[in-house]
């Protein structure tokens, strides 16, 4: 654990290399994200932290159908997750209006159309210069690819690796560098045997599977340089993130932003 570096008194978990703790800028309440540290966009990695939501989702959920599902079941539940999407794109002060898809745990990948009817897809890339892009999970992979004047995210739990998300948003944006945030870890992400079948170089031993270490061999496949993992398990921290297996499907969701400045960023991250 570390302590934030702005003084907080809040206890947050070392994340890998590539991510560091800010404060989210909300009047009142001690919120946090992991901020992406790369030269080429703006891109965060929200918590539950901050938030108006109640209920099961309560505080920073991002998603409407969690809200619908798992909210206090008040008519506001809508204005409260644009709400909250509001307070989260103050973290890379990106457009108000998100690109979003309807996640369905496959493959397809979409290039953004802001303000365009939402698809079904798990991956979202971009080349248009602040363009707020999108996606959301309760366990599985948040993916940024990073590459030459474009950006890309997707949603990627097992489902959606074993098809090649991962590969297909890197091929799209011909990513060179990799994030993968917050997930579910090896620790509690016990699994069957169809599982492992799928990821035999990712089990940790018969029953648990490494989501990240999936990951980045696809991410390597198909010709990424540069792989940094965040290796916050989202079940372990109740108090950080959602998880959809700890809670029993009555949950909310995190989510992954991103943008392209019109000036890019100096991070001053390490690059090694």
């Amino acid at each position: 654990m570390t302590l934030d570096p702005r003084g907080s008194t809040n206890r947050l978990p070392a994340p890998g290399a590539g991510f560091v703790w800010e404060r989210l800028p909300v009047a009142g309440d001690e919120a946090f994200y992991l901020k992406v540290e790369t030269d080429a966009c703006r891109a965060a990695y929200t918590t539950r932290q901050g938030g108006v939501s109640n209920g099961s989702v309560r505080k920073l959920n991002l998603s409407l159908l969690a809200e619908q599902q798992h909210g206090d079941g008040a008519g506001s539940g809508p204005i409260r997750v644009f709400a909250n999407r509001d307070l989260a794109r103050r973290a890379i002060e990106g457009e108000r209006e998100w690109v979003t898809v309807r996640q369905v745990h496959g493959d397809r990948v979409v290039h953004a159309r802001p303000r365009g009817p939402r698809v079904d897809a798990d991956g979202i890339w971009t080349d248009l210069v602040d363009a707020t892009i999108g996606v959301v999970s309760a366990d599985c992979v948040l993916v940024l690819a990073v590459g030459d004047g474009r950006i890309g995210v997707a949603h990627a739990g097992w489902r959606g690796l074993a098809a090649g998300v991962v590969e297909n948003i890197v091929r799209a944006v011909e990513a060179d560098a990799v994030f993968a945030g917050p997930a579910i870890g090896p620790c509690c992400f016990e699994v069957g045997p169809e599982v492992i079948e799928e990821f035999p170089d990712a089990a940790t031993d018969a029953n648990h599977v490494d989501l990240w270490v999936a990951a980045e061999a696809a991410a390597r496949r198909a010709g990424a340089q540069t792989f940094r993992a965040a290796r916050l398990c989202t079940s372990c921290h109740p108090d950080l993130f959602y998880s959809h297996r700890r809670d029993k499907g009555a949950t909310g969701r995190h989510g992954l932003i991103a943008r392209i400045p019109a000036t890019p960023q100096r991070s001053g991250g390490d690059d090694r």
